[in-house]
């Protein structure tokens, strides 16, 4: 039988990758400094975490497929039902995978990379609380301008359920037969 390695197994318990006792949150969405137990330092480059925004993307994307698929084609639900099961899942969903996506991207490069690596010209270990400070303004910036995608991303997403559910149950919904201008006509 296989088994995960053991960083990512600390990942599914929300544990430091390195010792597996030290916690990775100290809330719900901020991450500690570093382990409280061995003292492995969770600070990484600006912008790091943004990779575990992919994970959960993956994650829920293919969720809320697999879901709609299962509603709809095997339960029998309406397209209608199935879609605000669907927005309910892209939306709760993305917030619970929040910290295990975290998790998951600091095991993968905790398995890979056994300590950060360092710059040139660093001494090598954590970066100190002033180098982490210089690096702030560009994480933020890259994490505004990935917010900014991720709502354009979100505003398309809820403008296609909208044209859907207008044409599933709006005016001329009741049975209507596509003509050659592609316009819904009643049949009759």
């Amino acid at each position: 039988m296989l088994s995960l390695p053991a960083p990512l197994r600390h990942a599914l318990r929300l544990r430091c990758p390195r010792c597996g006792a030290g916690r990775l949150f100290a809330g719900w969405f901020r991450m500690e400094p570093r382990c409280p137990s061995c003292g492995l330092d969770f600070r990484r480059e600006p912008g790091f975490y943004l990779g575990s925004i992919y994970i959960n993307y993956g994650v829920t994307a293919l969720t809320t497929i697999a879901l709609y698929g299962l509603l709809v084609l095997g339960a029998g639900c309406s397209a209608e039902q199935a879609l605000a099961a669907c927005l309910a899942v892209a939306v709760a969903l993305p917030m619970w995978l929040f910290r295990y996506a975290r998790a998951f991207l600091l095991a993968i490069d905790s398995s890979v990379n056994s300590e950060p690596s360092s710059a040139p010209g660093d001494t090598g270990g954590p970066l100190t609380d002033a180098q982490l400070s210089s690096h702030r303004v560009n994480d933020g910036q890259a994490g505004c301008a990935m917010g900014i995608a991720l709502t354009l991303v979100l505003v398309f997403a809820l403008l296609m359920a909208a044209v859907t559910l207008w044409f599933a149950v709006g005016p001329g919904s009741g049975g209507g037969v596509w003509d050659d201008g592609g316009l819904m006509e009643e049949p009759g």
